[in-house]
């Protein structure tokens, strides 16, 4: 909570006094973190940049939705609605069911089964707003008027549902079945990759994904996985190619700055690779995950000192994490700095004991400190955790 607060505060500075950062950013961000008054403010500002934008309209609404604000809900998602038909209806029934209306929520409830954002059957009547109304006769009555779910959608929402609960095989067939039969292509074949990526088989799931973006552009969600895939595969020069597009079109996907700062380190661009982390880090400047991964990405190409500062601020904002310690410790051994580095691995493995590769790297570190015993110690814990190699040296070394 108070992370969430300190990063919407920082934000506010840059774009208060220097108008450094962009304010729908900086909202969306606020929204990710749970600061919802800060996102307000924030998308509000944006609307007098970007005035009629729907987009903006739909997520002012979530957020004074979230803040149990309901009439400017209701007026950011009617703005919304005017601008997309659809687009805001799901949520209109719901704040028309918080402010007792319940004859207009039904009204967006039938506008929403009719438009092209029309959630599942299942996820309407779950819905704890939505479900209050189920004792109405206008209720039966809505549902009775025509049948506003298809066989095929149906089938779409058992093959999830199968999925879901890992009955591949079953799920893999009522996919097969939709996807010859033209529907949803793109939906259909990005779930058959989650299921190829459940199973393993990585290069089904590539060619699904490829597949399913070459079948609809717009599929972010699917272009955003190829390129985790690609770049774990080490083609991240595609990868970057496609984080490029999501980017472009979707600004606020803010793991795909860090995605596309990873491949463009694979790449070898890291200058590129930092702009995407420093980007990144001015909306979620206390994310120390990110601030870790930017140490990585600097202890990659030999920017050490640089990889130090960036683990020491990882490291004060969360002291428990065992990786942040033996980052930094492969920095300093890096460096030379081998008492610091010995330091930080027994640090790591006080939070990690069980990790081979820390029991390793401490071992390593104490033969260079002249400490025979202690690294004989290490390298026989290494290979009790799994490091074949440690135990190549326990028999030359230890005996």
């Amino acid at each position: 909570m108070h992370k969430h607060l300190l990063q919407c505060l920082l934000l506010i500075i840059p774009v208060l006094g220097f108008g450094q950062s962009d304010p729908y950013l900086s909202g969306r961000a606020c929204m990710i973190s749970g600061s919802l008054d800060s996102a307000a403010t924030f998308l509000e500002e944006a609307l007098l940049a970007k005035p009629g934008d729907a987009e903006l309209y739909y997520h002012l609404g979530e957020v004074h939705f979230g803040l149990h604000n309901y009439p400017a809900a209701r007026d950011a998602f009617y703005e919304c609605e005017k601008r997309r038909k659809g687009m805001g209806s799901f949520y209109l029934a719901k704040i028309e069911v918080k402010l007792n209306h319940e004859q207009q929520a039904l009204k967006y409830l039938r506008i929403h089964l009719s438009s092209r954002y029309k959630l599942s059957e299942s996820d309407i009547l779950l819905d704890e707003d939505l479900s209050t109304l189920e004792n109405l006769p206008a209720w039966q009555q809505l549902w009775n008027e025509k049948t506003w779910y298809s066989s095929p959608d149906m089938e779409y929402q058992q093959a999830i549902y199968l999925k879901n609960q890992g009955d591949f095989l079953e799920a893999i067939n009522l996919l097969n079945k939709l996807e010859e039969q033209g529907y949803k292509r793109s939906q259909i074949q990005a779930e058959k990759a989650i299921i190829y990526q459940e199973l393993g088989n990585m290069k089904a799931a590539s060619s699904s994904l490829k597949s399913a973006v070459k079948s609809d552009a717009r599929n972010l969600d699917a272009l955003q996985q190829l390129a985790r895939i690609q770049t774990s595969e080490g083609d991240a020069e595609e990868a970057v190619a496609g984080l490029d597009r999501v980017i472009r079109q979707d600004p606020a996907r803010f793991e795909a700055y860090i995605l596309r700062a990873e491949a463009r380190s694979q790449n070898g661009d890291l200058t590129g690779a930092i702009e995407d982390m420093d980007l990144y880090l001015a909306y979620f400047p206390v994310d120390d995950s990110a601030i870790y991964l930017k140490g990585m990405i600097q202890f990659a190409h030999g920017k050490y000192l640089d990889a130090i500062q960036s683990f020491n601020k990882s490291l004060a904002l969360d002291s428990g994490k065992s990786e942040y310690y033996y980052g930094r410790g492969r920095t300093y051994a890096a460096t030379g700095t081998t008492r610091y580095a010995e330091r930080d691995m027994s640090m790591a493995l006080d939070l990690d004991p069980l990790n081979g590769e820390i029991w390793f790297e401490k071992g390593k570190l104490a033969e260079q400190l002249g400490d025979r015993i202690d690294a004989c110690h290490c390298f026989r814990k290494a290979y009790q955790y799994g490091i074949f190699e440690a135990g190549e040296l326990v028999s030359t070394r230890c005996n």
